[in-house]
Protein backbone atom coordinates (compact mmCIF):
# COMPACT_ATOMS: atom_id res chain seq x y z
CA UNK A 1 0.00 0.00 0.00
CA UNK A 2 2.69 2.80 0.79
CA UNK A 3 5.83 2.69 -1.50
CA UNK A 4 8.87 2.01 -0.58
CA UNK A 5 11.95 4.84 -0.13
CA UNK A 6 14.90 5.75 1.40
CA UNK A 7 14.84 6.92 4.98
CA UNK A 8 16.32 8.19 7.82
CA UNK A 9 14.78 5.54 9.95
CA UNK A 10 15.37 2.31 8.52
CA UNK A 11 16.31 0.82 11.62
CA UNK A 12 13.20 0.14 12.32
CA UNK A 13 11.30 -2.77 12.96
CA UNK A 14 9.31 -4.07 9.17
CA UNK A 15 5.73 -3.70 10.65
CA UNK A 16 6.66 -0.92 12.39
CA UNK A 17 8.22 1.24 9.30
CA UNK A 18 5.22 -0.15 6.90
CA UNK A 19 2.71 1.43 9.92
CA UNK A 20 4.64 4.81 10.39
CA UNK A 21 4.31 5.53 6.18
CA UNK A 22 0.98 4.43 6.45
CA UNK A 23 0.16 6.88 8.98
CA UNK A 24 2.13 9.88 7.16
CA UNK A 25 0.02 8.23 4.32
CA UNK A 26 -3.61 8.96 6.09
CA UNK A 27 -2.38 12.28 7.85
CA UNK A 28 -1.89 13.61 3.85
CA UNK A 29 -4.91 11.69 2.93
CA UNK A 30 -7.26 12.64 5.07
CA UNK A 31 -6.51 16.33 6.49
CA UNK A 32 -3.94 17.51 4.01
CA UNK A 33 -0.98 17.19 6.87
CA UNK A 34 2.31 16.09 4.69
CA UNK A 35 5.30 15.00 7.01
CA UNK A 36 7.67 14.48 4.29
CA UNK A 37 9.02 18.03 4.80
CA UNK A 38 9.68 17.44 8.74
CA UNK A 39 12.49 15.30 10.18
CA UNK A 40 11.83 11.78 10.71
CA UNK A 41 13.37 11.31 13.84
CA UNK A 42 11.49 13.76 15.30
CA UNK A 43 8.22 12.81 14.13
CA UNK A 44 8.41 9.43 14.98
CA UNK A 45 9.11 9.67 18.46
CA UNK A 46 6.21 11.61 18.97
CA UNK A 47 4.68 9.07 17.42
CA UNK A 48 5.71 6.76 19.74
CA UNK A 49 4.86 8.54 23.05
CA UNK A 50 1.62 8.91 21.65
CA UNK A 51 1.53 5.00 21.36
CA UNK A 52 2.59 4.64 24.91
CA UNK A 53 0.79 7.54 26.34
CA UNK A 54 -2.40 5.86 24.46
CA UNK A 55 -1.94 2.26 25.61
CA UNK A 56 -1.78 0.93 21.91
CA UNK A 57 0.66 -2.58 21.82
CA UNK A 58 2.19 -0.74 18.59
CA UNK A 59 2.40 1.61 15.58
CA UNK A 60 -0.03 -0.85 13.85
CA UNK A 61 -3.12 -1.41 16.30
CA UNK A 62 -2.75 2.83 16.68
CA UNK A 63 -2.97 3.11 13.01
CA UNK A 64 -5.96 1.54 12.86
CA UNK A 65 -7.57 3.10 15.18
CA UNK A 66 -6.76 6.29 13.53
CA UNK A 67 -8.93 5.06 10.38
CA UNK A 68 -11.67 4.77 11.78
CA UNK A 69 -11.63 7.41 14.07
CA UNK A 70 -11.25 11.03 13.05
CA UNK A 71 -11.28 12.57 16.21
CA UNK A 72 -8.09 11.20 17.59
CA UNK A 73 -6.98 11.62 13.72
CA UNK A 74 -7.20 15.54 14.58
CA UNK A 75 -5.68 14.87 18.22
CA UNK A 76 -2.69 13.56 16.61
CA UNK A 77 -1.95 16.65 14.46
CA UNK A 78 -2.78 18.67 17.03
CA UNK A 79 -0.08 16.91 19.30
CA UNK A 80 2.34 16.81 16.44
CA UNK A 81 2.41 20.68 15.66
CA UNK A 82 1.63 22.12 18.81
CA UNK A 83 4.46 24.56 20.68
CA UNK A 84 4.82 25.34 23.85
CA UNK A 85 4.08 29.56 23.81
CA UNK A 86 3.23 32.66 25.79
CA UNK A 87 2.92 36.34 25.36
CA UNK A 88 5.93 37.63 24.88
CA UNK A 89 7.91 34.43 24.64
CA UNK A 90 11.77 35.30 24.79
CA UNK A 91 11.37 38.91 26.03
CA UNK A 92 14.45 40.22 25.24
CA UNK A 93 14.12 39.71 21.49
CA UNK A 94 10.42 41.51 21.74
CA UNK A 95 12.34 44.39 23.20
CA UNK A 96 15.02 44.94 20.62
CA UNK A 97 12.72 44.77 18.10
CA UNK A 98 10.66 47.34 20.37
CA UNK A 99 13.76 49.76 20.72
CA UNK A 100 15.49 48.84 17.59
CA UNK A 101 13.29 47.91 14.58
CA UNK A 102 9.20 48.41 14.86
CA UNK A 103 10.21 52.71 15.25
CA UNK A 104 11.73 52.78 12.10
CA UNK A 105 9.43 50.81 10.32
CA UNK A 106 6.29 52.76 11.38
CA UNK A 107 7.70 55.73 10.66
CA UNK A 108 8.95 53.81 7.08
CA UNK A 109 5.37 52.93 6.01
CA UNK A 110 3.54 56.01 7.99
CA UNK A 111 3.07 58.10 5.19
CA UNK A 112 1.25 56.25 2.41
CA UNK A 113 0.87 52.73 3.19
CA UNK A 114 0.39 50.18 6.31
CA UNK A 115 2.74 47.78 7.96
CA UNK A 116 2.63 44.27 7.63
CA UNK A 117 3.73 41.64 9.48
CA UNK A 118 3.39 37.78 9.61
CA UNK A 119 3.67 35.66 12.28
CA UNK A 120 4.35 32.03 10.50
CA UNK A 121 3.78 28.56 12.46
CA UNK A 122 1.67 31.39 15.11
CA UNK A 123 0.02 27.83 17.04
CA UNK A 124 -2.86 29.56 19.39
CA UNK A 125 -2.18 33.04 18.68
CA UNK A 126 -0.25 34.07 21.87
CA UNK A 127 3.21 35.72 19.23
CA UNK A 128 0.83 37.32 16.85
CA UNK A 129 -1.07 39.41 19.68
CA UNK A 130 2.42 39.96 21.37
CA UNK A 131 3.53 41.70 17.90
CA UNK A 132 0.58 43.52 17.80
CA UNK A 133 1.31 44.69 21.26
CA UNK A 134 4.00 45.65 20.54
CA UNK A 135 3.00 47.54 17.70
CA UNK A 136 0.67 49.46 19.82
CA UNK A 137 3.21 50.71 22.12
CA UNK A 138 5.26 51.70 19.62
CA UNK A 139 2.20 54.25 17.79
CA UNK A 140 1.64 55.51 20.90
CA UNK A 141 5.02 56.27 22.53
CA UNK A 142 6.10 57.78 19.45
CA UNK A 143 2.90 59.27 18.12
CA UNK A 144 2.88 57.55 15.08
CA UNK A 145 -0.67 56.76 13.50
CA UNK A 146 0.75 54.04 11.32
CA UNK A 147 -1.83 51.39 10.51
CA UNK A 148 -0.97 47.93 10.83
CA UNK A 149 -1.89 44.25 10.26
CA UNK A 150 -0.22 41.09 11.75
CA UNK A 151 -1.24 38.10 9.26
CA UNK A 152 -0.90 35.03 12.40
CA UNK A 153 -0.63 31.22 9.96
CA UNK A 154 -0.35 27.82 10.85
CA UNK A 155 -1.27 24.31 9.30
CA UNK A 156 -3.82 23.21 12.36
CA UNK A 157 -7.29 24.59 11.95
CA UNK A 158 -8.25 23.80 15.70
CA UNK A 159 -5.29 25.59 17.48
CA UNK A 160 -5.79 28.42 15.09
CA UNK A 161 -9.45 28.25 15.91
CA UNK A 162 -8.09 29.45 20.27
CA UNK A 163 -6.44 32.05 18.35
CA UNK A 164 -8.93 33.83 17.10
CA UNK A 165 -11.53 33.27 20.20
CA UNK A 166 -8.25 35.11 22.35
CA UNK A 167 -9.05 33.74 25.46
CA UNK A 168 -5.87 32.68 27.78
CA UNK A 169 -5.03 31.91 31.22
CA UNK A 170 -3.49 34.42 33.90
CA UNK A 171 -0.29 31.69 33.45
CA UNK A 172 0.03 32.60 29.60
CA UNK A 173 0.07 36.54 30.19
CA UNK A 174 2.68 36.02 33.09
CA UNK A 175 5.39 37.97 30.76
CA UNK A 176 2.94 41.63 30.39
CA UNK A 177 3.01 43.72 32.86
CA UNK A 178 -0.55 44.91 34.78
CA UNK A 179 -0.92 48.10 32.63
CA UNK A 180 -0.81 45.91 29.60
CA UNK A 181 -3.27 43.42 30.97
CA UNK A 182 -6.05 46.47 31.32
CA UNK A 183 -4.74 48.42 27.95
CA UNK A 184 -5.20 45.12 25.78
CA UNK A 185 -7.18 42.27 28.00
CA UNK A 186 -10.52 41.89 29.29
CA UNK A 187 -11.31 40.16 32.58
CA UNK A 188 -13.22 36.96 32.25
CA UNK A 189 -13.76 34.45 34.59
CA UNK A 190 -10.82 32.52 35.79
CA UNK A 191 -8.58 34.39 32.37
CA UNK A 192 -8.61 37.15 29.89
CA UNK A 193 -9.46 37.82 26.70
CA UNK A 194 -8.19 40.05 24.14
CA UNK A 195 -9.39 43.45 23.58
CA UNK A 196 -11.90 44.41 20.31
CA UNK A 197 -8.54 47.27 19.78
CA UNK A 198 -6.08 44.13 19.63
CA UNK A 199 -8.20 41.47 17.81
CA UNK A 200 -8.61 43.87 15.07
CA UNK A 201 -5.29 44.33 14.15
CA UNK A 202 -4.87 40.35 13.93
CA UNK A 203 -6.42 38.25 11.04
CA UNK A 204 -5.85 34.10 11.62
CA UNK A 205 -5.68 32.03 8.34
CA UNK A 206 -4.64 28.02 8.02
CA UNK A 207 -1.30 28.13 5.75
CA UNK A 208 1.39 25.84 5.00
CA UNK A 209 4.85 27.56 5.09
CA UNK A 210 6.11 25.50 2.22
CA UNK A 211 4.00 26.12 -0.41
CA UNK A 212 1.92 29.43 0.44
CA UNK A 213 2.74 33.13 1.36
CA UNK A 214 1.09 36.04 1.81
CA UNK A 215 -0.65 38.13 -1.34
CA UNK A 216 0.76 41.48 0.12
CA UNK A 217 4.83 42.01 0.88
CA UNK A 218 5.40 41.73 4.68
CA UNK A 219 8.23 44.23 6.61
CA UNK A 220 8.84 41.99 9.31
CA UNK A 221 8.20 37.79 9.62
CA UNK A 222 8.35 35.95 12.75
CA UNK A 223 8.88 32.37 12.17
CA UNK A 224 10.27 30.75 15.27
CA UNK A 225 11.14 27.53 16.66
CA UNK A 226 9.42 25.95 13.71
CA UNK A 227 12.26 25.24 11.28
CA UNK A 228 13.68 22.69 13.72
CA UNK A 229 11.42 20.17 13.06
CA UNK A 230 11.52 20.47 9.22
CA UNK A 231 14.51 18.95 7.13
CA UNK A 232 17.69 21.05 5.75
CA UNK A 233 16.18 20.89 2.25
CA UNK A 234 12.82 22.17 3.66
CA UNK A 235 14.13 24.78 5.89
CA UNK A 236 16.33 26.49 3.18
CA UNK A 237 13.05 26.26 0.74
CA UNK A 238 11.11 27.84 3.62
CA UNK A 239 13.59 30.44 4.28
CA UNK A 240 13.79 31.27 0.33
CA UNK A 241 9.87 31.90 0.38
CA UNK A 242 9.96 34.23 3.29
CA UNK A 243 12.63 36.25 1.14
CA UNK A 244 10.12 36.18 -1.86
CA UNK A 245 7.72 37.72 0.59
CA UNK A 246 9.10 40.53 2.22
CA UNK A 247 10.18 44.06 1.42
CA UNK A 248 13.75 44.63 0.22
CA UNK A 249 15.33 45.43 3.75
CA UNK A 250 12.22 43.82 5.66
CA UNK A 251 13.51 41.75 8.99
CA UNK A 252 13.31 38.44 10.06
CA UNK A 253 12.91 37.06 13.53
CA UNK A 254 13.79 33.08 13.99
CA UNK A 255 14.13 30.82 16.84
CA UNK A 256 16.96 30.18 19.56
CA UNK A 257 17.79 27.18 18.24
CA UNK A 258 17.66 28.39 14.38
CA UNK A 259 19.99 29.87 12.41
CA UNK A 260 19.89 31.04 8.28
CA UNK A 261 21.48 27.77 5.99
CA UNK A 262 22.30 27.98 2.35
CA UNK A 263 22.35 30.55 -0.15
CA UNK A 264 19.80 32.39 1.62
CA UNK A 265 22.79 33.46 3.89
CA UNK A 266 24.19 35.88 1.23
CA UNK A 267 20.73 37.50 1.27
CA UNK A 268 19.97 38.01 4.12
CA UNK A 269 22.39 40.34 6.93
CA UNK A 270 22.26 39.58 10.34
CA UNK A 271 21.37 42.28 12.80
CA UNK A 272 21.11 40.30 15.69
CA UNK A 273 22.76 37.32 16.17
CA UNK A 274 21.83 36.71 19.62
CA UNK A 275 18.10 37.11 18.87
CA UNK A 276 18.67 35.84 15.46
CA UNK A 277 17.20 38.67 13.84
CA UNK A 278 18.01 39.07 10.13
CA UNK A 279 17.71 41.99 7.62
CA UNK A 280 16.79 41.43 3.75
CA UNK A 281 19.50 42.75 1.45
CA UNK A 282 18.60 43.47 -1.43
CA UNK A 283 16.96 41.45 -4.43
CA UNK A 284 15.22 38.12 -3.00
CA UNK A 285 16.14 34.59 -4.15
CA UNK A 286 13.70 33.58 -6.81
CA UNK A 287 12.28 30.08 -6.01
CA UNK A 288 9.31 28.89 -8.63
CA UNK A 289 8.17 26.05 -6.17
CA UNK A 290 6.52 28.66 -3.60
CA UNK A 291 3.30 29.74 -4.79
CA UNK A 292 1.47 33.21 -3.31
CA UNK A 293 -1.83 32.76 -1.45
CA UNK A 294 -4.76 33.42 -3.61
Amino acid sequence: MVAGRASEIGHLPEKDAWAFEAIKELLMSEVGFDLEAYKERCILRRIYLKVRSGGYSDLGSYYRILKRDRDELEHLVQYLTINVTEFFRNAAAFTYLEKKILPALMLQHSVHKSLNVWSAGCSSGEEPYSIAISLLRVRRKHRIRTPFRVLATDVDKVILARGREGNYSRDALKNLEERDLKDFFVEDGNGYRVSEELRQHVTFRVSDVLVDRPGRLQSLILCRNLLIYFSREKQERVITGFSRAMHPGGYLMLGKAETLIGMNRLYFQSISPTERIYRLRDVPLADSRTEPIL
